[in-house]
Order: C-alpha cells, then structure tokens, then sequence
C-alpha cells in the first residue's frame, strides 16, 4: 500500500509540474507570436487622387507587388508602410515623384530619380528615431522578452517551488 501512495504522489507531483510548465511555454509561444506578427501600417502616398493619373500610379504599385489601398472618399492612397520607399522609387521611375503632400510630374526620368534621391537624404538625416519602421517591431520583442521574464520570475519559479516544497514536505 504505501509503495501506491508514493507512486500516486509523484504521480500527481510530476502532473503537477507538467501542468505549469505547459501553460508557462503556451504563453511564451503566444507573446513570442504577438512579438512577431506584422499587420501592415499604412502610409499617406498621395494626398489627392484628382491630381495625378491614379490608373497609372495603380498599375506601378500592382506590378511591384506594393500592398495599398485607395480611401476614395477622401481621395487618398495608401501604401504599407514598409514598401512606402519602394513605391515612390517605383513611381519616380515613372517620373511622378512624390514629396507629401505634393506630387510632381517631371517629364525627364533622370531629374525626377534625382529629386527623389535627394529628398531621401533630406529624410535620412532629419528622421526621428521613433519614426523608423524598425522601431515599433523592436519595442513590441522588448515588451514580449519583458512580459516572458515576469512570466518565469513571478509566476513558474514560485508554483514550482511550491509543488516541489508541498510535495518534499508531504514525504517527511
């Protein structure tokens, strides 16, 4: 009889265990996915869609593959974020160069790729760090490492540390 109720203890101490160490990996798992998911941020490209040949603009953004979206209504566009620069590179090639809100057509293709270049640089130098795609995804894995550090510090170490001290002074 007592070898069952010893085997029923670690039984029920190792279930135990399991239990917490799984709920502490799913949630792991779902800040770690939270950390990583990328739902497109969009941003203004053009103002006013009644200023420049929006057909045209529509099939460079569809070509290059750019994720966008037309807000009829206000006579805007709006591109991903992250493909905002390949956009307007795409649309100087094309020679509509985009200053926001402003839109220039320049007939010569050089002139209109160098005016761009320029205003990246402009961009480059004046940007904020705040400002920078890369920015919000690296505060999003800190708030995730955060969150999984609080995980394993105030809640698995404690429950662990309690079954295993429930269980060792259950034996004595």
């Amino acid at each position: 009889m007592l070898g069952r109720d010893k085997i029923n203890k670690l039984i029920t101490k190792e279930h135990k265990l399991l239990v917490v160490l799984c709920i502490s990996v799913l949630l792991a798992i779902f800040v770690l996915k939270w950390t990583n998911e990328d739902d497109p941020i969009y941003k203004p490209l053009i103002q006013d869609m009644r200023l420049v040949d929006s057909v045209t603009i529509a099939d460079v953004l569809d070509q290059e593959h750019i994720h966008y979206y037309a807000d009829v209504k206000n006579h805007m566009l709006y591109v991903n974020r992250e493909q905002s620069e390949l956009a307007r590179v795409s649309l100087a090639k094309i020679g509509i160069v985009i200053e926001y809100p402003e839109v220039t057509k320049h007939s010569d293709l050089n002139k209109a790729y160098d005016e761009f270049i320029k205003q990246k640089k402009l961009e480059e130098e004046t940007g904020k760090i705040w400002q920078k795609p890369w920015f919000f995804k690296l505060v999003k894995l800190i708030m995730g490492a955060l969150v999984i550090i609080v995980l394993i510090l105030a809640v698995v170490r404690p429950a662990l540390a309690a079954i295993i001290n429930d269980e060792d002074g259950k034996e004595l």
